[in-house]
């Protein structure tokens, strides 16, 4: 009885960023080893031969048939539609949300609670993550994606309807609940759709969509504020989430059962609850620590500040030895033993911790320092977030395509990051619009070359096998540093502008009033006389700056952990490397939890 296996270079996902002759040549490239165990004294050695693919006896395993060739054109377009209205409303609230936030605390005179606004509804979809991988896996993609938009839209409306500021955000956290599925899963079902060697081209038309939903969010939802009230500004998605969830559950098929199907049960059983808990406990503990601190002006010494952030520490202690105890672990320890890996890991994580207290706090100081409308301040948030996401998505891809090295175009895009957030520092009311412009897009630009980069780079350097893990690794550690960069930009605002609060009006009557007048309401400082009222108003711009400045110093720390990637040959220069490798293996971009995707499976034949 003897053995052949065939091992061949199936595309992937990662295959748009290949030459068309390396493809090629990879493609018609099969290594098979023949292997015949016979006694010892019969003489023969193992021996290896070359096969032809066409060969009879021989059956390749190949990706299940994409659904794109089993349904009309006109069916496609509509199920591209519906899924990627998903990723538009998505957008749409992630700039909206920033534009919104000062007027919202103020209105409440809870200006101090605005960034949980953003912080836990990224907290909530970075919990519920996992739980969309078994939905997917054990109802199917309808169902996921149908879930996605009842949660995400019942938060929406629940937003839309609060009465206090506390109300909101409990409704936010709720709506994460929904968000954290919507761009999973509408990714996995655009793979599950087209063939592998097209993915790379729809991931370009999905990322457009995105960008273009950022662009328009800040100024339609400040438009509808300042009009109709910011109520609008969360009704205005309901349609859309709508038409998402009936497109979905009318035109979308069914594909069949992938041979990972497993019940839903044993799938939620499967999952690492208690190191999901243990991490979720240990953020939040960490940013309600600081925030009792900054927020309610607890002093460092009071026990509710301490004992969160104590509570903090032990639930990461906990939360590391679990993952290296648990069949499928969150964080699965063995993918940060390499330097290149944990370099890609760590850097992605700070760019979003330095990322996101960047942005927030943009349209924080266009409100009150520059004292314009909610649609001005939503404006050069989403139009240079959205140009700067596409433009920079579109020439990274394209560098790299083309031969170039992602690992020193990672670097240098956090360059204009770095001087960015500095020159922000510098920003006074007198300057020219343009000149605001001129320095927020080269930090977003350099922001989206990144993110290309640092996917690339953690395909090239993951076994196949191991890039679902992989990837949902990647994601989580960018939603969590998002997360906490909201959250500690909040926090190092308020601590800041209490501290300068105090120092410059140290003459003015009824001081400590006024200053907890300013932090729950910025319209508080309209009210002030002079010279107090430009006191507090320097005293604010000097606080948006301090975030800015530890901004700066968060993309230096992720320009010094990217030093650690490696570059790796994703051209296919050498034998047997390349990022079409020949275990195959799809990659799902958002693909997060273990076995999302059909991907590919690995071309094996047997014959006795």
């Amino acid at each position: 009885m003897s053995a052949i296996v065939i091992h061949t270079a199936t595309p992937s996902e990662r295959t748009s960023l290949l030459p068309k002759s390396t493809l090629n040549s990879q493609s018609s490239t099969l290594n098979a080893s023949y292997s015949n165990n016979h006694d010892s004294s019969n003489g023969n050695n193992d021996s290896s031969i070359s096969i032809n693919r066409q060969q009879p006896t021989t059956k390749v395993l190949s990706r299940t048939q994409p659904l794109k060739e089993t349904i009309s054109t006109a069916r496609f377009v509509i199920v591209c539609i519906g899924i990627w209205s998903s990723n538009f409303v998505f957008a749409f609230q992630s700039t909206a949300i920033p534009t919104l936030a000062p007027g919202i605390g103020s209105g409440f005179e809870r200006a101090e609670l605005a960034s949980y606004l953003g912080g836990l509804f990224t907290l909530a979809s970075a919990a519920v993550i996992p739980v969309y991988g078994v939905f997917m896996e054990s109802l199917g993609r309808k169902f996921a994606a149908v879930t996605a938009c009842f949660f995400f839209g019942l938060g929406t409306i629940l937003c839309a309807v609060s009465g206090s500021m506390y109300q909101l955000i409990a409704a936010r956290a709720f709506a994460g609940l929904g968000g954290g599925g919507l761009l999973t899963v509408s990714s996995v079902i655009v793979t599950d759709l087209v063939p592998l060697r097209d993915r790379g081209f729809y991931q370009g038309i999905m990322m457009t969509v995105f960008g273009s939903g950022s662009m328009i969010g800040g100024p339609v939802a400040g438009w509808l504020a300042d009009k109709y009230g910011w109520p609008w500004a969360f009704w205005v998605q309901i349609p859309i989430v709508i038409f998402c969830a009936t497109i979905v559950t009318i035109f979308l098929p069914s594909p069949p059962i992938p041979p990972t199907h497993t019940t839903l049960l044993s799938g939620l059983g499967s999952l690492d609850w208690l190191g999901s808990v243990l991490l979720l406990g240990s953020v939040t503990s960490l940013i309600l620590g600081v925030s009792f601190h900054t927020s309610f002006l607890e002093p460092w010494s009071a026990p509710i500040v301490w004992g969160l952030l104590v509570a903090s520490v032990l639930s990461l202690a906990l939360f590391v030895y679990v993952e290296t105890k648990v069949r499928r672990p969150i964080v699965p320890m063995s993918l940060l033993k390499s330097r290149h890996r944990s370099a890609v890991m760590a850097s992605g994580f700070f760019l979003s911790v330095g990322n996101q207290a960047f942005m927030f706090q943009v349209p924080v100081y266009f409100s009150v320092i520059v004292n314009t409308s909610t649609a001005q301040a939503g404006v050069l948030l989403s139009v240079c977030g959205g140009l700067g996401l596409a433009i920079g998505s579109m020439v990274a891809g394209q560098h790299i395509r083309s031969g170039g090295a992602y690992r020193v175009l990672g670097i240098c895009s956090m360059v204009p990051a770095v001087v960015s957030s500095l020159v922000a520092a510098l920003w006074t009311p007198q300057w020219p619009t343009w000149a605001y412009y001129l320095t927020f897009l080269p930090s977003s630009l350099g922001y989206s070359v990144f993110l290309c980069c640092q996917l690339i780079a953690l395909i090239s350097g993951v076994d196949s096998k191991a890039m679902p893990q992989a990837t949902a690794l990647l994601y989580t550690t960018r939603t969590l540093g998002g997360t906490i960069g909201v959250s500690m930009g909040g926090s190092i605002q308020l601590g800041a502008l209490t501290s300068h609060l105090r120092s410059r009006l140290a003459d003015a009557p009824n001081r400590e009033a006024t200053i907890t007048a300013i932090l729950h309401s910025k319209a508080a400082i309209r009210q002030l006389p002079e010279p107090y009222q430009s006191r507090a108003l320097e005293a604010y711009a000097n606080s948006i700056s301090t975030v800015w400045l530890v901004s700066a110093v968060i993309a230096l720390i992720t320009v010094i952990t990217a030093f650690g990637i490696q570059e790796k040959d994703v051209h296919g220069k050498t034998p047997q490397s390349g990022i079409v490798k020949a275990t195959g293996g799809g990659v799902v971009e958002g693909g997060f939890g273990e076995g999302l995707g059909q991907g590919t499976i690995q071309g094996e034949t047997r014959r006795s």
